[in-house]
């Protein structure tokens, strides 16, 4: 990949939430797609909307887990809990915005949060505890 594949504020941002070379992984597998989408995404997401400082990164991190879970998208959120622990969440607020769901979306949902949680902390609180795919 040359230099021009990434968009070095999403890479920093990215590195910064999830850790080194994550985005980076994740974009080159994008790169490969699409070059033009993932510029865009690289540039919205992770260069934009991710580098806003409106809300603290830590606010920002526990609305996406609690989001997530609602909506369902376990994979996703397993990136988000090592992103808020990286910006400073602690295990019991992590902990507390999983069992504020259960009143928006019940018991099973809230199970299922609870096991992935458990994951993440057996895993070390990183992302590296569910395997090799990019969440």
């Amino acid at each position: 990949m040359n230099e021009e594949s990434f968009y070095e504020p999403a890479i920093k941002r990215g590195d910064i939430q999830y850790g080194d070379g994550y985005t980076e992984r994740l974009f080159e597998r994008m790169n490969k797609l699409d070059p033009d989408f993932s510029m865009m995404f690289q540039k919205m997401i992770h260069g934009g909307l991710y580098d806003r400082d409106v809300i603290p990164h830590k606010v920002r991190e526990l609305c996406a887990i609690s989001a997530l879970l609602v909506t369902g998208r376990f994979d996703q959120m397993k990136g988000h809990l090592t992103a808020a622990h990286n910006y400073g969440a602690e295990d019991k607020e992590i902990l507390e915005v999983i069992f504020q769901m259960f009143t928006y979306t019940g018991a099973p949902a809230v199970l299922e949060a609870l096991k992935i949680y458990e994951q993440w902390v057996e895993g070390g609180h990183s992302m590296s505890g569910f395997g090799t795919t990019e969440d």
